[in-house]
């Protein structure tokens, strides 16, 4: 069986802050897991298969962060939910509950699932009569933008991305065919914190994981 998401995560930061030491700061934390029954847990890991267990055997809520100098503005962030905050309203609207919205409003659906920066979410819009297969990138501005990714898919990108802040924007700007300073310097930070990492391989597991190409 394949390592868990979250100890491939916390391995290779390991890794990095004690044996390349490119990294200088170090945080994680993690919660029980959910013991409870959960009908809305059922339907939401029968369209992203994994979430469940997840939830069931690893953590309900995980976070881990870095930097890689203490007070730098290199680093990276992977903040998820606890389940009662991602399924908040989930037989009904999601967080949002803006009555300028109109009523079939994507966003109005919206769970979070991960907090990976300060404006940004990455969550799964789930409707009374419909989830859907990918996960989605909510900006400070309310944009959605999908990520092309179910659960398993997203955790595999995280890890692959070493949670690098704006890792998500840096796949959108691929999928644009567009590059802004945040693709430029996650393109440049990543192989000197972490040797083993290159583009190539980034964007061809990305390839592997994509909804659109299977």
């Amino acid at each position: 069986m394949a390592q868990p998401f979250t100890d491939s995560i916390y391995e290779a930061l390991i890794i990095a802050n004690e044996e390349f030491k490119t990294i200088e700061e170090l945080q994680s934390n993690g919660n029980p897991t959910f013991k409870e029954e959960s009908p809305e847990l059922s339907r939401l890991d029968s369209v992203h298969p994994g979430i469940e267990h997840y939830f069931r055997k690893l953590n309900n809520g995980w976070s881990k962060s870095w930097k890689k100098e203490k007070n730098g503005n290199i680093g990276g962030n992977i903040q998820l939910a606890e389940l009662r905050h991602l399924l908040t309203g989930a037989n009904g609207n999601g967080i949002y509950f803006n009555e300028d919205l109109p009523q079939d409003a994507d966003i109005r659906f919206f769970h979070p699932l991960d907090f990976p920066t300060p404006e940004t979410y990455v969550g799964f819009i789930i409707k009374p009569d419909t989830i859907y297969k990918s996960v989605y990138y909510l900006s400070g501005d309310n944009e959605l933008s999908n990520l092309d990714l179910d659960f398993q898919g997203y955790t595999e990108m995280a890890f692959e991305a070493r949670v690098f802040n704006y890792w998500q924007r840096v796949l959108l700007e691929y999928m644009n065919g567009s590059s802004s300073a945040i693709t430029e310097t996650f393109k440049a930070e990543m192989p000197q914190i972490f040797p083993d990492w290159s583009w190539e391989d980034f964007i061809a597991k990305f390839e592997s994981l994509r909804i659109s190409k299977k």
